[in-house]
Order: C-alpha cells, then structure tokens, then sequence
C-alpha cells in the first residue's frame, strides 16, 4: 500500500467518517426540537380552535363543522398530553441528540488537530535535531493519545445516537414504537465495533517500551583479546574521541557502535554503556588500514554525544518500524478491520518523520566518515567503504545459497574472494549499507564527500583480489592473550 493510500484513509477515517456520523444526530436533534415546539405552538391552536368566532350559520352545515373543529381540539389536545407526559424523554433525547452531535464533531476536531499536529512537529524536527530527538517518541504518544480519544468520542456519538432511538421507542411503545428497535441494531453493531476498536487500538498503541539491540557474537574482554583492545585504544586517542565500554565480535552484521543496550547471544550478556561491534566476515577480507578507517567511523559517533543521541533517537526509532511491521505482519496472518486505523496512523506518522529522520542521520553519518578519514586519510575510507559494500553484496548471496546452509561462510567468503576480483555497478554505489539501530546514506553520496573522484586507482584498491595478509591479521589479534600467555 503506497503513501498515498494511507493517507487518504487516515483522513478519511479521522475526517470524513465524523462529519458522516454527525448527520444522524443533526436529524434526531431536529426531531426533538419540533416535538419541544410542538409544546408551545399546541396549546396556541388548542386555544384557536377553541375560540373560533361564531359565522352565523345554522343546521347541519353548522353542526358539521362544529364536530370536526371539536375532533380537531379532542386530537390537538391528546398529542399535548402525550408531549407533556414525556417531557422528561424530551429532555433526554435532546441530550442525547447533543451529546452525540459534540461527539463527533469533537472526533472530528481531534482527527483535524492529530493531522495538523504530524505535520507540524515533522516540520519543525526536520529543522532542528533537537527538537526531533525530544518529540519523536513524546509526539508518537501523544497522537497515540489523541486517537484513542478519536476512536472514545466516536464511541460517545454512535452510543449516544443508539439511546436516543431507545429512549423514544420506550414513549411510543403502545403504538408500535418497538418496531423502531430494529433500525438502531446498526448502531448498536457500529457502537460495539468502534468499542472492540477502542481496546485494540489502546493496546497496539501503548508507549514504546526501552529495548535492547540483539546480536549474535561474543564479547570480548580486556583480558580476552588485549592486543585487539590496545589497537581500538590507539585509534580512539589519535581522533580524540572516547573509547567504547565492551566490544562484542561476531559474524554476518555490518559494523557499529550504540550506548542502547546490547543483548549478546548464545552468552546471554546484557551490556550496557558504549558498545563496538566487529563483524568477523568483513574484517576477514578487509586491510588493518581499512578495518581500521570504518572503526574510526564508528567511534566518531562517540564524538559530539552522536551515540546519545542515538541511543534516544535511532532505536526508538527502530522500535516504531518494528512496532508497526508486526502490526502489519499480524493484519496479514488475520486480517481485521479493528487493526487498520491503528496501522494508517502510525505509518502516517512515520512517513511523515521519515525525511526528518533521514536527513540528520545523513549529516550524523558524513560527519563521521569525516572523522574516520583522520585515521588513514581520505582515500583509505573511501577504498573501505566501497569494498564494505561490495562485499556485503557477496555475502547476502553466499547466505543465500542453499549449498551453503550450515557450511563455514567466513571460509566460503574468503575462497570466492581470493579467486575473483569485486564487481562494482551502478547498483553497488547506491547501495546503503545495513545497521541494526540506524540508516546510512548511498554510498555513492559518501563517497563524494571524501574524495574528489572515483579514479581508477582507487577502484582497483576497493575491488582487488584477497591477499594472505588480510585473512589473517585479525586473527592474529584476538589470538593475541594465547601468545602472550
């Protein structure tokens, strides 16, 4: 379903369904404004009819009229009775008829300010990072808030509207008022979905709860791998950034760093504090200069409380999009009218918070290659970035190969690398490279941002064949407590 599409159902589950709700109401209001004028404009004809001035006529022409006048008076004046009677329902039903007119023109208020609200925050956040770091999870529960009143005050008027009809079938019961009984039990059904509505709204809405970010690796310790963390501590002190609290090593993941707390596996450690991660399969195939220009990258995040940043910012982020892809991936599996409304505006929202969100994560990313070009200059990172992405190219593929479900994919990798150089198209330079709490510019955009030009030279350094050195110099690394004991 394309933007487009959601929007158009948002406004019209917000919009127009209030206004087409309203005019029920707006008809009974009628009905029992002219029941209360009947009251006064009753007595005024009882009272006309009654003291008709006399025309002089005689016999039976006279007597005629004198007997319908008198059924007239007898008809006007047992309506009157039966209005005054059920002056008590009249007051009633015009509460009712108002509460549910208010009603859906509160929700309609209330899905005009839930609209104007997204569009406006998305406004000013794409603005001013600030503003998006402190109003993206804030604003998100707010609407949720609002739609919930949304959904309550549509409740209000489809139930109130239901009551109305039962209140004056119960004052015109002995003349078949039941019957009308039957044309409320659409109200009565619509009451009862936007109820069910309500509920599952409430939950699928509820504040986005603190998560951790899952992987798959081991930590390794000071102890563990001294030599890995003496050369993490070189580069974080020659761009004067802070060095991180755990690093975690482990196999298929792109590298990166977060202050959200990590949950690592099969260990089952939860760390918290600042977190690297090293993949094993890239820094296999990757020169010590390369690995570290990307880890160089990732540590100037450090810089400029970026990781604080996007500890707040990006994992919550994810967890919306995770939010609402389980949503969708539950409407899927068991389709339901009742989930909608909560899917359309949550994806409207974050279509709306996308551009915003994705253009101060641009500038955090190209501010931090950047930094990471301090390590080894310019050409360096742009020489591990392109090979980074080629590379995670030739391993989505090798993942996708049945033949080597189970099989040793660092091993797979290294083999197809050392026979055959990368390829680089036009695809591969738009691509952007995957990250577990936050997104990445194209890498063709990266890349003008480094260097001047993609020369010749630089793509046969990115894209050249697996040489012996590279394969193992980080496995010297994390050997290194075995030498040294």
């Amino acid at each position: 379903m394309n933007d487009h599409a959601i929007q158009r159902k948002v406004l019209a589950f917000l919009l127009l369904l209030p206004l087409g709700v309203m005019l029920y109401p707006a008809l009974q209001f009628f009905r029992v404004t002219e029941s209360e004028r009947d009251l006064v404009r009753l007595p005024q004809r009882l009272e006309q009819l009654r003291h008709l001035p006399a025309t002089g006529e005689s016999g039976r022409a006279a007597e005629m009229k004198r007997k319908v006048t008198e059924s007239r008076a007898n008809k006007l004046e047992q309506e009157l009775r039966f209005l005054e009677a059920q002056s008590g329902s009249l007051m009633l039903r015009r509460a009712l008829s108002i509460t549910a007119l208010l009603g859906a023109f509160g929700a309609f208020v209330m899905g005009l300010g839930i609209v104007l609200k997204i569009r406006a925050d998305s406004r000013r956040a794409h603005l001013s990072f600030d503003y998006l770091l402190e109003h993206l999870g804030a604003s998100f529960d707010a609407v949720s808030r609002m739609l919930l009143g949304h959904i309550g005050l549509m409740l209000a008027a489809l139930t109130a509207t239901a009551l109305y009809e039962v209140a004056w079938t119960y004052t015109h019961w002995a003349t078949h008022g039941f019957v009308a009984l039957v044309f409320t039990l659409p109200w009565w059904g619509a009451s009862w979905c936007t109820a069910w509505l309500f509920f599952r709204a409430r939950r699928e809405l509820a504040p986005l709860e603190d998560s951790s970010v899952d992987v798959l690796g081991r930590v390794q310790t000071r102890d563990d791998a001294p030599g890995l963390w003496r050369w993490i501590d070189g580069i974080a002190r020659k761009l004067d950034v802070p060095r991180p609290d755990h690093i975690v090593v482990g196999l298929v993941q792109g590298f990166f760093v977060t202050s959200t707390p990590v949950r690592v596996e099969p260990q089952q450690l939860l760390l918290s504090g600042r977190t690297l991660y090293i993949p094993m399969t890239f820094a296999s195939v990757l020169s010590q200069a390369e690995t570290a220009a990307i880890i160089g990258h990732e540590l100037g995040h450090f810089s400029h409380q970026d990781t604080d940043h996007g500890a707040r910012l990006s994992p919550l982020y994810q967890r919306m999009r995770q939010k609402i892809a389980v949503l969708v991936q539950q409407d899927e599996d068991k389709p339901s009218w009742f989930n909608r409304p909560a899917i359309w505006a949550s994806v409207y929202y974050l279509d709306q918070f996308d551009r915003a969100y994705l253009h101060w994560s641009r500038q955090q990313e190209l501010a931090a290659d950047q930094i990471g070009a301090r390590v080894g200059g310019p050409v360096v990172c742009a020489s591990a970035l392109i090979r980074v992405t080629a590379v995670s190219e030739v391993i989505e593929q090798l993942l996708a190969d049945p033949r080597l479900r189970g099989g040793n994919l660092i091993q797979a990798l290294k083999e197809r690398l050392q026979r055959t150089e990368l390829t680089l198209t036009k695809e591969t330079l738009e691509h952007t490279i995957a990250h577990p709490v936050d997104t990445h510019p194209p890498t063709r955009t990266r890349l003008e941002a480094l260097v001047t030009s993609l020369d010749e030279e630089l793509l046969r350094r990115a894209t050249r064949r697996l040489g012996e050195a590279e394969t193992t110099w980080f496995s010297r690394m994390l050997a290194s407590r075995s030498q040294a004991a």
